[in-house]
């Protein structure tokens, strides 16, 4: 390429110098400036056709074929099954035996205002005046409402000057015996529906139709005992069981350290007692003996002396 120009420059230096002097001619330096400024543009336009493919290359990524699996959009899991259960909760406090009655009666009290929709007591008895004085309530209520009341025991019994000794929760899944119950009701209604299909047809004996009466009659019966089995697993789910038991606690607890000093002054407190009790008891059997025995006694001597004699 730079062969053809350079040429091409001498030719028109030669045109040139054939052309008449009058005409407007271009210097040699002109010329020479005109060659070069033709090389630059030529070499400019050769670099840049030389650099496009590259720049093209570099700007226009390769289109190269995916070949990974595409990976299916995970469903999401199924939810496990909820179970039924019938919860029991089981708590032991204790609390001296001057404010486990107090205690006792508050709780007892807190289930009754609630009312029965809420909580009702089941049982209730206490003993406080026993050498072993304790007392046991027994509620059942709503879930929630007992979640809440025993949520507060800990610091009734701190409250009290005791503390919370132990906390039992127990479940039981009735989940089984809820289906068992409702699928066993389904088939008896089934059943007995075909039966009385059977009834409704003419024709048979005397005996045939007693005989389905009968078995309408137990039908009835299963179906009525499943009914109650379903109603009763339902009422357990749906209510929950507390127990509370209240102990001796203070001085006289079961860890206390005082507690063997504290029950000996007791037991010689009682003893003492016992004992005045025996003689105030044999006071009052013996006395009456000794008065009587005195009164006889004071009688017989007095008989037995002798008269004054007078002088002669």
């Amino acid at each position: 390429m730079r062969k053809a120009l350079m040429l091409a420059a001498a030719s028109a230096l030669v045109l040139s110098a054939c052309q008449p002097a009058d005409a407007t001619t271009d210097t040699p330096y002109e010329a020479a400036e005109a060659v070069d400024a033709s090389a630059a543009a030529t070499e400019s336009a050769d670099t840049a056709a030389a650099r496009a493919p590259q720049a093209l290359i570099k700007t226009t990524p390769p289109a190269i074929a995916s070949t990974a699996p595409e990976v299916a959009p995970l469903s999401p899991a199924p939810l496990a099954p909820i179970a039924r259960i019938a919860y029991a909760f089981s708590y032991v406090m204790s609390v001296p035996s001057d404010r486990g009655a107090e205690l006792m009666s508050r709780h007892e009290y807190a289930c009754v205002t609630a009312g029965p929709g809420l909580c009702q007591v089941v049982s209730a008895n206490a003993d406080w005046a026993s050498r072993s004085p304790g007392g046991r309530l027994e509620l059942r209520g709503q879930p929630e409402w007992i979640n809440r009341f025993r949520a507060g025991l800990a610091v009734d019994a701190q409250n009290a000057g005791g503390r919370l000794e132990e906390a039992l929760t127990e479940g039981e899944d009735v989940t089984g015996g809820i289906d068992a119950a409702a699928t066993g009701a389904k088939t008896t209604a089934s059943l007995a529906e075909r039966i009385r299909e059977l009834q409704r047809r003419s024709g048979g004996t005397l005996a045939q139709r007693l005989e389905i009466e009968r078995q309408l009659a137990d039908l009835q019966r299963q179906y009525d005992a499943q009914q109650l089995q379903l109603k009763a697993l339902n009422d357990r789910v749906q209510s929950a069981r507390l127990t509370l038991e209240y102990r001796e606690g203070g001085v006289l607890g079961a860890n206390s350290p005082t507690r063997p000093v504290a029950r000996a002054l007791s037991d010689a407190f009682g003893l003492s007692m016992g004992m005045l009790a025996v003689l105030i008891t044999a006071g009052s059997v013996l006395l009456p003996v000794a008065v009587i025995g005195g009164a006889v006694w004071w009688a017989v001597v007095r008989r037995r002396k002798p008269a004054p004699t007078t002088a002669a």
